[in-house]
């Protein structure tokens, strides 16, 4: 012990003599290009580079190695020696070693000089370590705490490692504090008989008394101007801690009564802390809880833009103590695709759709929460809405509807929702999705699709986040499962079971630069949806899957991956001159269109591409972020990957990894007071196991002719072949026509004819 004291002062002075010593201009110093470790076989060069105070030239970031290598200044990380810290440098390392268990290592250096830079070199003799041969808990025999002692950071046959010791300790106290021993304390110590590297460890634990909690005071600190004027009551905040007096005392009860009381809106400082002299081990333990509250009223607004919905902006208005006991009224409001016909076409958007999907989308809510069930972890919300959104060149649904949903914590960040979400839901998809999707092609039943229909669902959410950051996370996990429900128990008209997961891993790799990936996978069970007069097996177009677009796989534009269709106006095929007009060929006849045999490629201008979406869905995505250039700024490297899958009928779904699509990419993010602004271009590559084809033949549906009766305006006078004269005209009926030639369609075999532009708010996940 006197050896590492005496090891740890001459560091301790050494840095102090070397702070004081003048600074010397850096260009009087040599330049560091080097810093090589020799002989280290436990620790890695990372590792012991972290130990020391010197430094080499580096490279400011890794996307600026180009111009680092070109001899850019402003890329290089320019450092000069220190002489003085070269030999504290070795003790450092002896440090190092020491604290892990390495107590024979020893360090020599060698500075190497060559025509104005020097480069350092550490010799390392590891030695042997010094191995735990013993380790007994005292103390714990007299109190009934089954596994306190079990799973310590140091074990039989780990390095004698003093971080370890100090972990057990920590441990030890931690545990036993969660079980009432309030002033529980550890004395750690070991034995290392003469000759040998086996250490005898051990702990002797003093748990003191047995605690509880003593009596709970409640007090509200001064305001923004001196004002104490309390909003909340008390009963509201004593029921957001989890203990009560007389209860046994557990540390981690008291984090988390902090916690919940920083989740009610109205609380801006939150304080839980225990009163009394700690000295004297007392059995009860009182507690005062200080509180500090925030604005009643709160009114926020905020606009963005992506090329998904164009420009967009939401409001919202919330009280944040309605009618007391802390609950939460909020009014929200947003509109989107604003100025989208004028912007239509531009990169800003897009992929915001067309026509009446260009349309103004809104939607308006009045949500209430009671954050307080039966205990603090519970919480319940209800919320009522109406709404007009779209799905661009898919559907357009209206919505009146409200949600209930009853929320338990478990943990930090950990917790299960089950909702119950009915809604009034009109869709106008057009016949076109119902007929390719489900195969419905009749006008009676295409009606009835797109009646009002209550869809009910049941909705089980479970969460779990252990990510860093909420906005830009740097290390850690998050999970996400929803399990859905919909049938004539619950009051839909449609019916379906739906699974949808998702995973997503951070990992910091230094300096800001980040790994991040994403698993995301879903399935859809069809059920029975009856028209006045069929049965048909098929799910909510609402629920069914589609893929492609900003958070998903960027090489595609919004909802563009996965399976599509093209539609063509029946007039467009039959090219129909005017009574008395030029003549033109016809590019199918109307008996090829009625029994589907029309090859329609000649009309391939006139062509719409729709997505129809599927019922199985996969898309993996990993991402590399790192510094880019300045402070707010972030560069991107991404490869996504993922597809739709279709279900035929009853047909079990062919889901097949060959299909998935690969789309590489670069992006750039700046860091705005509103989050992330990311612009990301994505590529589309390849399909995975064959190469890419330039198009995909995809099948045409058209309008269904049948002879027009009685002329009109909306008759087609269609010529036949070489000018035969037809005796009748033609009309297009509502019904739908399927036709079997397929079309070979979004093919572009350029670079730019593969690249995706994409502009949002957020990072990817």
């Amino acid at each position: 012990m006197i050896r590492v004291r005496g090891l740890l002062l001459c560091l301790a002075c050494g840095a102090g003599l070397a702070g004081a010593m003048p600074a010397l201009a850096q260009t009087s110093r040599p330049e560091i290009t080097r810093i090589r470790f020799e002989g280290n076989r436990v620790f890695d060069d990372d590792d012991l580079r972290s130990a020391i105070y010197n430094r080499e030239t580096e490279c400011k970031q890794l996307v600026l190695q180009p111009f680092c290598w070109a001899g850019v200044e402003a890329a290089i990380d320019r450092r000069y020696l220190q002489p003085r810290e070269v030999p504290l440098d070795a003790l450092r390392l002896q440090a190092y070693y020491w604290l892990r268990g390495y107590r024979e290592a020893s360090v020599d250096t060698t500075v190497v000089r060559d025509d104005g830079t020097v480069g350092i070199e550490f010799r390392i003799d590891e030695g042997e370590p010094v191995l735990v041969d013993e380790l007994e808990v005292f103390g714990l025999e007299e109190i009934d705490v089954p596994g306190v002692a079990s799973n310590l950071p140091l074990s039989v046959g780990d390095p004698l490692s003093a971080i370890r010791i100090e972990a057990v300790k920590d441990t030890l106290v931690s545990r036993l504090r969660e079980v009432g021993y309030a002033h529980a304390a550890v004395f750690s110590g070991f034995f290392i008989p003469a000759e040998t590297r086996r250490a005898q460890v051990t702990f002797d634990v003093d748990p003191g008394p047995i605690a509880r909690f003593g009596s709970v005071s409640v007090s509200w600190l001064p305001g923004p101007t001196g004002e104490i004027a309390p909003e909340l009551d008390e009963t509201s905040i004593r029921r957001m801690v989890p203990f009560r007096e007389g209860s046994l005392y557990r540390y981690s009860q008291l984090v988390e009564g902090q916690r919940n009381l920083y989740s009610l809106e109205m609380v801006r400082t939150a304080r839980v802390r225990t009163l009394g002299d700690t000295v004297a081990l007392d059995t009860i333990i009182p507690v005062a809880i200080q509180i500090g509250e925030g604005d009643l009223h709160r009114v926020r607004a905020g606009a963005g833009w992506s090329t998904a919905d164009c420009i967009n902006t939401e409001a919202q208005w919330g009280s944040r103590n309605f009618q007391g006991g802390a609950r939460r009224l909020t009014v929200r409001g947003r509109l989107s695709n604003i100025l989208t016909p004028q912007l239509n076409g531009t990169p800003v958007c897009s992929q915001a759709g067309k026509d009446d999907y260009a349309r103004l989308n809104g939607r308006l809510s009045v949500e209430l929460v009671q954050p307080w069930v039966y205990s603090p972890r519970n919480s319940l919300t209800a919320t009522a809405f109406m709404e007009r959104q779209s799905l661009p060149d898919v559907f357009i649904r209206t919505a009146l509807g409200f949600t209930v949903a009853f929320t338990r914590t478990f943990g930090r960040q950990s917790t299960a929702t089950l909702s119950y979400q009915p809604a009034l839901t009109k869709l106008d998809a057009g016949g076109v999705f119902f007929c390719v999707s489900f195969f419905i092609c009749t006008e009676g039943d295409i009606d009835a699709l797109q009646e009002a229909q209550w869809l009910s669902p049941v909705v089980l959410g479970l969460g779990l986040n252990r990510s860093n950051r909420f906005l830009n996370p740097t290390a850690g996990y998050s999970m996400a499962v929803d399990l859905e429900h919909a049938s004539r128990f619950t009051g839909s008209h449609f019916s379906y079971n739906r699974y949808v997961g998702e995973v997503a891993g951070y990992a910091g790799l230094g300096e800001e630069t980040v790994l991040a990936a994403r698993l995301r996978g879903g399935l859809v069970n069809p059920g029975i949806f009856r028209t006045r007069t069929e049965e048909y097996t098929i799910s909510h177009p609402q629920k069914r899957f589609y893929s492609g677009g900003a958070g998903s796989v960027r090489g595609f534009g919004e909802n563009r991956l996965g399976p599509r269709v093209l539609s063509v106006r029946a007039e467009r095929l039959v090219e129909y001159p005017a009574p008395g007009g030029d003549r033109v060929d016809p590019v199918c006849l109307p008996e090829e269109i009625q029994d589907g045999s029309c090859d329609p490629i000649a009309a391939l201008r006139y062509f719409d591409v729709r997505p129809t979406g599927g019922d199985a869905l996969l898309e993996a995505n990993v991402e590399l972020r790192f510094p880019f250039l300045a402070p707010d700024l972030q560069g991107a490297v991404f490869v996504d990957a993922g597809n739709v899958w279709p279900r035929a009928g009853n047909e079990n779904i062919n889901f097949d990894l060959n299909d998935l699509q690969v789309s590489p990419g670069v992006g750039i993010r700046y860091f705005s007071p509103i989050g992330p602004i990311r612009v990301d271009v994505g590529y589309r590559w390849r399909t995975v196991g064959r190469p890419y084809q330039g198009a995909e033949d995809l099948q045409v549906v058209t309008g269904a002719l049948e002879p027009c009766a009685v002329a009109t305006s909306e008759c087609l006078w269609v010529r036949g072949p070489e000018g035969t004269p037809v005796e009748l005209p033609w009309v297009v009926s509502r019904d739908l026509r399927l036709l079997d030639t397929r079309v070979p369609y979004g093919g572009g075999s350029g670079f730019l004819d593969r690249l995706q532009l994409h502009l949002s708010i957020g990072q990817a996940f």
